[in-house]
């Protein structure tokens, strides 16, 4: 927040002064600060609606578990790659914050799907211990740039899956509309402020690849929204009727 604080205090300075707005280049980077807090404070309800959408909806029916997985790895890769290149945290924070998120989604992927035991602490274990090599030295900075530039492969593999399932399903499931909408504007926001930053080509890459198949997905939900409606609708009666019979069971 300092960063923004001095920008800002340069910018009003400069047209108090000289009664005339400064370079533009100064400009681009307070915007580009401004939209990184922005992005920041976003990213906090980001995956909210596809949180309420599985909660509401009672399962996790057309949702790729893969695709969760992965993505969560790909947040913890992009944020102790901004951590490790010491860029601003308004760069790489939402990353993080993503990434809490996620984990809170793929449990409950998890918890519907009646995933393994195994699989979860095998996939937990890995991201614990990403996080604890960064934090312990044991992870360098060159380690991470290299994570980063396969992220951009690894962001393909995660959604993949997903827009397959969608085309093969007819139906976007339990996808949410808001969060997908809410990731391409991000995205958008994120390859300004990364160009204005310094990312790097790494980071770079890897908005533009999230750009292109986030806006896929978001087509897909719009195509596919009376289908899926349905899809919904049915898994959700579904769910009502075999909680109704547990209930039912329980009295007698």
């Amino acid at each position: 927040m300092a960063d923004l604080l001095n920008t800002t205090s340069v910018v009003l300075k400069h047209i108090l002064e000289t009664k005339s707005l400064p370079d533009v280049d100064l400009i681009k980077v307070l915007i580009s600060q401004l939209l990184g807090y922005a992005i920041l404070a976003g990213a906090c309800i980001t995956k909210l609606p596809q949180i309420l959408v599985i909660r509401n909806a009672g399962t996790a029916e057309g949702l790729s578990l893969e695709m969760f997985e992965i993505e969560t790895y790909t947040l913890l890769v992009s944020a102790l790659y901004g951590f490790t290149q010491l860029l601003p945290f308004n760069t790489y924070g939402e990353s993080l914050i993503l990434a809490v998120q996620n984990a809170v989604i793929l449990a409950m992927v998890y918890s519907y799907s009646r995933t393994p035991v195994m699989r979860r602490l095998a996939v937990t274990g890995a991201y614990v211990a990403l996080v604890a090599g960064v934090m312990a030295g044991h992870i360098n900075k060159q380690t991470m740039n290299n994570f980063a530039e396969a992220n951009t492969v690894v962001v393909v593999l995660s959604r993949v899956p997903q827009i397959f399932k969608n085309v093969a399903a007819g139906s976007t499931g339990a996808l949410s509309s808001l969060t997908t909408f809410i990731n391409v504007v991000g995205c958008i926001v994120r390859i300004f402020t990364t160009q204005q930053a310094g990312g790097g080509a790494a980071m770079m890459r890897g908005y533009v690849v999230s750009l292109i198949i986030n806006a896929t997905l978001l087509i897909q939900i719009i195509l596919y929204r009376k289908n899926t409606a349905k899809v919904l609708a049915a898994q959700k009666s579904k769910a009502d009727k075999e909680k109704g019979a547990k209930e039912a069971k329980k009295k007698e």
